[in-house]
This record gives structure tokens, C-alpha cells and sequence, in this order.
């Protein structure tokens, strides 16, 4: 029973799941690209529905974990060593998911020691990194093309000062309502609400908000 389970189970946040639950439907181009997706969680549920995922990540060790996933799903998804950032693309997209890295603060209740860990400066290189991704994200986005952004963070700088910096600098995206009952809303994106999830002990907290290219 445990090898069955092992085998045709991949196991994740409540919170992870929520959130690309919620997003999804936003999509209505099924080609889709994630730019920063290993080890590939949102990548794998995004292809469990349906969706033809290009997933693109610069890190070896953890595409390494996520060809690993697939193997053992027996999951098909195209994965590709890039650095988003330094990547020329020729191509543009209708769909990407942008999985930024972050502080990781939103992961607190399984990992209380990242509260004290990670300093101002810290959180400020993330946010430079995050907007650089974004800024890229909407150049190969096309008009009408939609970009949801995620982070496991609470923190201010990582989640709506972000999307302020980007809807200040750019009047042709419009952020889009998601509608839910497992998130809070805040200005320009949706929290999760870890107390929603309170009969399972709770989740992680995630920030994500939807951007229409118009």
C-alpha cells in the first residue's frame, strides 16, 4: 500500500493547491509557460488539468528533483535548463505563470526558523529580482495573454508593493477579482487564508495575483 501511494501520489501544500485551483480557469490559452518552475508542484497540478506546460528553471539540483516527480508519476512535461532573465525569447505567450522566488515567509508554520533568518536586505534583493521577472513576463506576454504571479510570502515588498511598481509603470494591465472563499483580498492580489484550512492544520500562506496584458 505505502509503494502504491508513494508511486501515484505527489504530496503538497493545501495552500499550493488552492491557488492554482483558483487561477486557472483565468487561462484561455492551455499552452503555457512557467518560468521559474522547479521542482514543479504547480507545474504537475497545472498538467493534471489539462494544460501543455513548458517549464523553465535555471537551477540543476532542482529540476533534477523534479524530473524525479515526473518519473515516478509517469508524467510527461517539457522542462528546460533557462535563465529566464538572460533568455532571448522569439516567441510570445497567451499564458505564463510566474512562481517568483521569495523569502519563503509564508512557510513559517513548517519552518518557524525563516522568520529570523531573513533580513531587510534580503527581502529587497527579492523584490528587484521579482520585478525584473515580471517586467520580462509582460514583454513576451501578448495583449490579451494573462500572467499570474505567486509568492510564499507575506511580506509587504514581495507581494503588493510589487504589483503597485508594475501597474504604476504599466496602464495596460488591468489586475482581475478571483473569486474564492479560501483567500483574502488586499489591494491588488489574494492572500491564502491558512484558517481556512484549520480542520487540517492549516497551510502555508501564498500571495498571487492575475494581470491581464490589454
Amino acid at each position: 500500500m505505502e509503494k502504491k501511494i508513494n508511486k501515484e501520489c505527489f504530496v503538497q501544500d493545501i495552500g499550493n493547491f488552492e491557488v492554482i485551483n483558483s487561477i486557472y480557469k483565468f487561462y484561455k490559452d492551455k499552452n503555457l509557460i512557467d518560468v521559474c518552475a522547479a521542482p514543479g508542484g504547480k507545474s504537475i497540478l497545472l498538467k493534471s488539468l489539462g494544460f501543455n506546460v513548458l517549464a523553465i528553471d535555471k537551477s540543476q539540483n532542482q529540476i533534477n528533483k523534479f524530473k524525479e516527480n515526473l518519473n515516478r508519476l509517469n508524467i510527461k512535461i517539457n522542462i528546460q535548463k533557462l535563465d529566464f532573465l538572460k533568455k532571448k525569447f522569439t516567441d510570445k505567450f497567451n499564458s505564463i505563470l510566474l512562481d517568483a522566488p521569495c523569502s519563503a515567509l509564508g512557510t513559517f508554520r513548517r519552518n518557524p526558523d525563516v522568520t529570523v533568518k531573513i533580513d531587510p536586505s534580503q527581502i529587497k534583493k527579492h523584490q528587484k529580482t521579482q520585478i525584473q521577472m515580471l517586467e520580462k513576463s509582460l514583454k513576451i506576454l501578448n495583449n490579451g495573454g494573462f500572467l499570474v504571479y505567486i509568492v510564499c510570502s507575506f511580506h509587504p515588498f514581495e507581494t503588493i508593493d510589487v504589483i503597485d511598481k508594475i501597474i504604476q509603470k504599466h496602464k495596460n494591465v488591468k489586475i482581475h477579482s478571483i473569486e474564492t472563499d479560501k483567500m483574502i483580498k488586499r489591494q491588488n492580489g489574494y492572500f491564502i487564508n491558512p484558517l481556512s484550512f484549520k480542520d487540517i492544520g492549516g497551510s502555508d500562506i501564498f500571495f498571487v495575483s492575475v494581470l491581464e496584458k490589454i
